[in-house]
């Protein structure tokens, strides 16, 4: 699923496909270190969200929402809604205080789900996402969990 969100949607992720693919099993493993949760419809993946917690004592209310992807043809079911329901009650349940996410500011879909979804923007980076010959904009969005 990793693989497909990196070669059908090269702008929404900071990762390259062509670093993922050659990935040895045991580099795979250690990516699944933090948590990865998958949507299924009919047995088939069809979404995945990822949270990367942090370790330094005072960070440790901190989680970045990472890796979200959602197949076309399940987009706009829900989908990506019961994902970050799952994944925000893992994150408090972890004792997390703030989900934070940076996107591409060309996703106009993915910014307006995290804001319907209670995220709000804390700022920008300028050229955050470079690549394909394009320089964008990174939008990083908070939620308050508490």
């Amino acid at each position: 699923m990793r693989l497909e969100a990196l070669s059908h949607e090269p702008l929404s992720f900071a990762s390259v496909f062509g670093d993922w693919v050659r990935l040895t099993d045991r580099e795979w493993r250690q990516t699944l270190a933090q948590p990865v949760f998958v949507a299924f419809l009919s047995g088939v993946p069809v979404g995945m969200m990822g949270l990367r917690f942090e370790h330094a004592r005072k960070l440790a209310h901190r989680a970045k929402l990472v890796s979200v992807y959602v197949r076309k043809g399940a987009r706009g079911t829900g989908v990506a809604a019961r994902l970050l329901h799952e994944v925000t009650e893992h994150a408090r349940n972890r004792g997390v205080l703030q989900l934070e996410l940076a996107v591409n500011s060309e996703n106009a879909r993915a910014i307006g789900f995290y804001q319907r979804h209670g995220f709000v923007e804390t700022g920008r980076i300028p050229n955050g996402f470079l690549g394909h010959g394009r320089e964008n904009e990174e939008v990083i969005m908070v939620l308050r969990l508490m």
